[in-house]
């Protein structure tokens, strides 16, 4: 009986503890470092460190890091056990300005220490400006 009882959760530590391809798989007081900029998105839209206009800070929970600064890998983020993640060091990538305040899917809100006036903004597309995209809630088919 105590068999049955152990594999699941054998099964669910395996899951959390031997993959590190997310962010939101790391450890409390764990740092790492992220790809602040996606080359491959929409002009106005490639910072992966994003303020909504209520002034809190969204990262992807979803990105791949590494446990050192290495290639785009270089805006620094730790889980803090009381605050969540903290962006603590931007490592040069611009910072982008979103339009709404809802979450995107994969969207994680978070803390950023680095001071307001190193902070480099992303230029934004006058196309996006207006958009609440996040905000849209479709009814399943």
């Amino acid at each position: 009986m105590s068999a049955v009882v152990l594999l699941p959760v054998v099964g669910l530590t395996a899951s959390c503890t031997t993959e590190n391809t997310a962010l939101r798989q790391i450890q409390p007081d764990m740092t790492v470092y992220i790809d602040g900029w996606d080359e491959d998105a929409d002009a106005g839209d490639r910072a992966m460190v994003e303020r909504k206009p209520s002034g809190m800070w969204v990262v992807p929970a979803n990105a791949p890091f590494r446990t050192r600064r290495v290639g785009g890998f270089t805006v620094r983020v730790t889980l803090d056990a009381k605050r969540g993640f903290v962006v603590t060091d931007l490592g040069g990538t611009a910072v982008g300005k979103d339009h709404d305040n809802c979450l995107e899917n994969g969207e994680t809100y978070a803390f950023v220490t680095v001071p307001a006036n190193s902070l480099r903004w992303e230029s934004v597309n006058s196309d996006s400006a207006g958009s609440n995209d996040d905000c849209q809630v479709l009814p399943e088919d």
